[in-house]
């Protein structure tokens, strides 16, 4: 037999269902990984309102410290509003899903959000929508620094306080709601962009796929900005068939035509965020994957971006998949390739064989004995790789 790889990777459980749903995606990817010859250890990096009680942070300085030493971050969501309303009232600023996901992706400079969104033919009855006609895959790239989200954080220390206060610039967790005018500064810089563009140029030429990039370019001079640098970058790729789309067509077209997106997705920061959403929740919400890359130096997160479902957490029957999908995309990145193949395919086999968690199920339709929870989900992949 050959020396196995050590590979250590951050793991923060998180709240919520979070801890549920990732035990069963460690106990996958660690079984995966074997297969290309890779042990992989998980370090656990408390991040969330689960960290609050004993670190008094979301974002303990511990854990952030090591979560960019190991470079890789399996991360099982954070946020619960029972917390949110209650400390979060008291301590804005320690609300997890600014504090934590933003901190996160702005400390280790993560520039783009890979999310592609895979139309399982077996639950095309899910959907209120017209489905594809066969499986297919949308492959969602996301610019994921600067935009709105991170617009006053970075540039508010470059505006004087007498205009800051005139055009109400504030940080998120100092409006009040008795304002006269809120304001939010939203940016982009050409290194970042021109980078982003190379990169899902170079996707798009790879996979033979066209490229749709999506804007308000036809409002706003942000968007404008976009649609220029992209169009420059295009010169560099010939043969890649690229087309725009308006930010609104776009979102009618996901749900009425979403053949039409079967091609590289590029998007902004913000409005990736809610396209990306609307596609997986035409069949669920719950086989969510994604990561975010800095591609200058390979460090990354891997999270599902399906939340944390606090409602269900300690019942045992919240969607382990999208987890489990988001291991498989972490295994390709850190080399095991085969692994990551072996758990796609046992996905896919499980939900061929018709095992539904409730979200995926449909009363007349699926078999109410293969309505399995969390673990038992779990299990049922593993067991097929």
């Amino acid at each position: 037999m050959t020396d196995m790889t050590k590979e250590i990777i951050a793991l923060v459980k998180g709240d919520g269902s979070g801890p549920e749903m990732m035990a069963q995606a460690c106990a996958v990817a660690i079984k995966a990984a074997m297969l290309d010859g890779i042990e992989i250890e998980f370090e656990e990096t408390p991040m969330g309102w689960n960290a609050y009680e004993e670190y008094g942070d979301t974002l303990p300085q511990k854990s952030l410290d090591r979560t960019k030493k190991l470079g890789i971050v399996f991360f099982g969501g954070v946020g619960d509003p029972k917390f949110d309303n209650t400390i979060g009232i008291k301590r804005p600023e320690m609300k997890p899903e600014k504090r934590v996901l933003l901190g996160l992706r702005k400390e280790m400079d993560l520039l783009v959000n890979h999310r592609p969104v895979r139309f399982y033919e077996e639950l095309a009855h899910l959907s209120i929508v017209k489905m594809p006609a066969q499986n297919m895959t949308q492959l969602w790239y996301r610019f994921l620094l600067q935009d709105v989200y991170l617009g006053n954080d970075d540039l508010i220390h470059l505006i004087p306080e007498e205009v800051s206060a005139k055009i109400g610039l504030k940080l998120k967790q100092d409006v009040i709601g008795n304002e006269k005018i809120v304001s939010n500064i939203a940016y982009f810089t050409r290194d970042q962009l021109v980078k982003y563009f190379r990169i899902v140029f170079s996707r798009a030429e790879e996979m033979k796929l066209p490229l749709v990039v999506i804007d308000k370019s036809n409002i706003t001079a942000l968007d404008t900005y976009w649609r220029l640098i992209a169009e420059e970058i295009s010169k560099e790729f010939p043969d890649v068939s690229v087309s725009f789309q308006y930010v609104d067509a776009a979102a009618m077209l996901i749900v009425t035509n979403p053949e039409m997106f079967n091609a590289v997705i590029a998007t902004q920061n913000l409005q990736g965020d809610i396209l990306t959403d609307l596609a997986n929740a035409l069949i669920s919400i719950g086989l969510m994957h994604s990561y975010a890359v800095n591609p200058d130096n390979g460090a990354a997160m891997f999270e599902s971006g399906a939340g944390t479902a606090p409602t269900l957490a300690g019942k045992d029957v919240a969607n382990p998949l999208g987890r489990i999908l988001t291991a498989a995309m972490m295994l390709r990145h850190i080399g095991a390739p085969n692994g990551a193949n072996a758990i796609e395919k046992a996905v896919s086999q499980v939900l061929t064989e018709g095992y539904r968690t409730g979200d995926l199920f449909q009363k007349g339709i699926d078999d109410p004995s293969k309505l399995l929870g969390t673990s038992t989900m779990g299990e049922m992949v593993l067991s097929y790789i």
